[in-house]
């Protein structure tokens, strides 16, 4: 006892006089060297501590053996896209990668306890680690029980240790290795940490669930504030271009060079992609940015129960998308509830808790919410979290989910009441119809051996949607075109092999051929599969008339969009499609996906695609998502869409007749998405006044007059095939003329040896048996076949 105060104050002036030491270290070497400082004073100690360990990594110190394993599985999977977990023995664990692989050089500094957090927890996508913090606490997981880790890769082995002075990490021996590709790393568990015969189920979950949780995977301006933005800018390392690359933007390099196709005011955005990253503005990156990457949700199969999605726009220093998913399945009437938390794909430490029966409300994770009236029970319930950006309430990984209170409550409570209904009646007719169709796409397809048209799948679907809804009758429309595309959007792995076909919804007609292709799936990917039929064999043959083509190149140079079918006859007698050597394309309303897929080749080969359209809300809607990506296409190539009309000044200066349009939903909403798609201000006083007109008001000599000027004007002209293609062509005549004067003779002894043949008196049943051979083939055909030899003789 009498030591106690003499020890004390002997502690208590070590400790100032480091910290005096510190301070003057702060200012000296800045806030960042302060803050790496200030970590390693305070929070060395927890990593080489397991019970600390565990607070820190906010998991119980019998599950941190399995928290130490997913975070090295979740820093692989981010990596790589393939990765493997074995469970050696009872301590020992190897994850293996095919990713990039680290420099050996790297490797200390990246497994340190003593490291600070990342940089990277600040740039928003929907990665697995979100705090930078994951190989800390693997390391110090491995450290703090006694055990060590093994990396390998770029064909460099090293062991690793602490040393129990300093904490740092340490290399107690290095080998060769024979990983050349990827990285391969050992844990090693020590005694100090309880066994854990679960050790690999989250490592094992976070492999089961591995794939983007965004495509393409890259962060958006669109998902920060200001302070946010503000906050990666001063942690961000290397140049400005290096931080523009996070966001799919390429900088101008010479001052006044375009920075994105049909922006004329680049010079103003001009910034020196080796410049500092400071240099770039949150403003400059909005205007430059591609479009949002869009969020992928887990595969609705990949747990079981009563599901349930939500998607939403969540305020986290920034307005960021998020989906919530869960899945929720009754255990029994009594007993605990079974949660498990997925944030981007992994699963997550969290203290979560659900009290059902009667008013019912879910809590943890900063959360607390009312669900509505759930029947009481015990409940197995996962909830998946797709977001680029989540708030964490500790050091360790525990999210703060109040920002998707509503979304998670909406989903929680829905799922929870859907897992109580009976398997028969009380669904809805979207519940009923994602429970049933799966199955479904796999009967009309033949186990997915065959293409399934959409009214297929409806039709087999159908009988179960009526039984679980207790409906009489099902709204075909609202089944394929937007039931089953939500779906198959909803969950991409699900339905990633699915071969879906819509039928026709207008047509593609070439110029001089008259070749007609049906805007349906099947026909149009026959078409675009179709190959050109003009080498050199073509010669010896004896047709003439046009050159064979399937497509554009050597037969038209450009494509007609119309809005609306009906104008073809007025185009036949004029010749348009001929005079210009353009393709004329018409459809029923909205561009289809067979329409897109068809526009996408088409503009990939460098077409222009020429919209006619009406001057009301749907024509400009149609010319303005002609080549946008939608939840069923998504385009390969950027098109060339450009509008012919009809604009607001043409039908002016025509006198055109207008006429009342309704405008359905938000007028301020409506009128926005027409701006977005190209609407003049003139045009969106005119349409929002409640006033639209048709091509169809035009007289057929001022539709073509209109439609002469507006082809003139994009520049479109007759086409002449490449040098190649002539030069055959005109052997191909030449030929053709030299077999024309001989002709007649040949033909004439052709007859004459086929009338001096006996022909077999059982022709009828060779023929029949040829049937036999290949009953798909034309009499004609089993005729030629039957007859093979008879004529050698003469």
């Amino acid at each position: 006892m009498s030591q106690a105060p003499f020890h004390r104050p002997a502690e208590r002036s070590v400790t100032l006089r480091e910290k005096t030491r510190e301070r003057v270290r702060r200012h000296r070497a800045g806030k960042k060297q302060a803050a790496a400082i200030e970590f390693v004073r305070t929070d060395a100690s927890l990593f080489l501590h397991p019970d600390r360990l565990s607070q820190k990594a906010g998991a119980p110190k019998a599950h941190l053996r399995r928290m130490a394993i997913k975070e090295l599985v979740d820093n692989a999977l981010d990596a790589a896209a393939t990765v493997t977990l074995v469970e050696v023995d009872i301590n020992t664990f190897v994850i293996s990668d095919n990713g990039p692989g680290i420099a050996p050089e790297k490797v200390v500094e990246l497994f340190s306890v003593t490291r600070p957090m990342m940089s990277t927890k600040l740039i928003r996508r929907p990665t697995r680690g979100m705090v930078g913090n994951g190989l800390r606490v693997a390391t110090g997981a491995a450290f703090a029980s006694g055990g060590k880790i093994i990396v390998e890769s770029r064909k460099v082995r090293q062991e690793l240790d602490f040393d129990r002075t300093t904490g740092e990490t340490i290399v107690t021996a290095t080998d060769d290795s024979d990983i050349a590709a990827g990285t391969r790393i050992t844990i090693r568990f020590g005694d100090a940490l309880p066994i854990d015969p679960q050790a690999t189920a989250w490592g094992n979950q976070a492999i089961q669930l591995a794939g983007p949780a965004a495509k393409p995977m890259r962060t958006h301006p669109s998902w920060y504030s200001a302070p946010a933005f503000t906050e990666l800018i001063e942690a961000a390392r290397g140049t400005a271009q290096d931080l523009a690359n996070l966001f799919g933007v390429e900088l101008c390099n010479a001052s006044g060079d375009p920075v994105e196709r049909g922006q004329p005011d680049a010079s103003e955005r001009y910034i020196d992609p080796e410049a500092p990253a400071s240099e770039l503005s949150l403003d400059v990156l909005n205007r430059l940015a591609p479009p949002p990457p869009k969020l992928l949700p887990v595969p609705e199969d990949s747990f079981g129960g009563a599901y349930r999605s939500e998607k939403a726009l969540a305020v986290i220093g920034g307005a960021v998308p998020v989906i919530v998913q869960v899945w929720a399945r009754q255990k029994g009437r009594n007993g605990a509830d079974d949660i498990t938390l997925i944030v981007n794909r992994t699963p997550t430490v969290a203290e979560l808790s659900l009290y059902s029966g009667g008013d019912s409300y879910f809590k943890g994770c900063g959360l607390f919410c009312g669900l509505g009236r759930v029947p009481k029970g015990s409940y197995h319930l996962t909830i998946a979290i797709t977001t680029p950006a989540i708030a964490l309430i500790s050091d360790g990984k525990t999210p703060d989910l109040t920002p998707f209170r509503g979304c998670i409550a909406a989903a929680i409570g829905s799922a929870l009441r859907k897992s109580h209904r009976p398997i028969r009646r009380g669904y809805t007719i979207k519940d009923a119809a994602y429970l049933a169709m799966a199955e479904a796409y796999l009967r009309a397809s033949a186990g997915g051996t065959l293409p399934a048209n959409a009214r297929q799948i409806m039709y087999a679907a159908r009988p179960a949607i009526l039984e679980m809804t207790g409906h009489s009758k099902l709204n075909d429309v609202y089944f394929t075109q937007t039931l089953l595309p939500a779906f198959m959007e909803e969950n991409p792995e699900t339905s990633a092999h699915w071969d879906v076909v819509y039928d026709a919804r207008g047509h593609l007609v070439e110029p001089h051929t008259d070749h007609s292709i049906p805007l349906g799936t099947l026909h149009v990917r026959e078409y675009l599969q179709r190959q050109r039929r003009h080498g050199t064999g073509a010669l010896i043959s004896t047709a003439g008339g046009l050159h064979q083509t399937a497509g554009p190149g050597d037969r038209y140079g450009a494509v007609l969009f119309l809005e609306k079918e009906g104008f073809e006859p007025l185009l036949r007698a004029t010749r348009i499609a001929e005079r210009f050597d353009i393709a004329v394309m018409s459809t029923k309303g909205m561009s289809v996906v067979a329409a897109r897929a068809l526009v996408d080749r088409l503009s990939a080969q460098g077409l222009p695609i020429l919209v006619a359209h009406d001057l009301d809300i749907a024509g400009i809607r149609i010319f303005g998502t002609l080549g946008s990506d939608s939840t069923r296409y998504t385009f390969t190539s950027t098109p060339d869409i450009r509008r012919v009309g009809l604009r607001l000044e043409q039908a002016e200066e025509m006198r055109l007749q207008a006429e009342h349009q309704e405008i359905k939903g938000n007028h301020h909403k409506v009128m926005k998405g027409l701006q977005r798609y190209g609407a003049t201000h003139n045009e969106l006083l005119f349409l929002a006044d409640g006033r639209r007109v048709e091509l169809n008001a035009m007289s057929s000599d001022q539709f073509i007059e209109w439609l002469e000027a507006g082809l003139l004007e994009h520049g479109v002209q007759k086409v002449i095939p490449s040098v190649e293609i002539v030069e055959q062509r005109a052997r191909h005549i030449l030929g053709l003329q030299r077999i024309k004067q001989e002709i007649a003779d040949l033909e004439c002894r052709a007859r004459e040896q086929a009338a001096m043949v006996d022909l077999p008196a059982d022709l009828a049943e060779r023929i029949r048996c040829e049937f036999e051979r290949d009953p798909s083939i034309p009499w004609e055909d089993a005729l030629g076949l039957a007859l093979d030899g008879e004529g050698d003789a003469s």
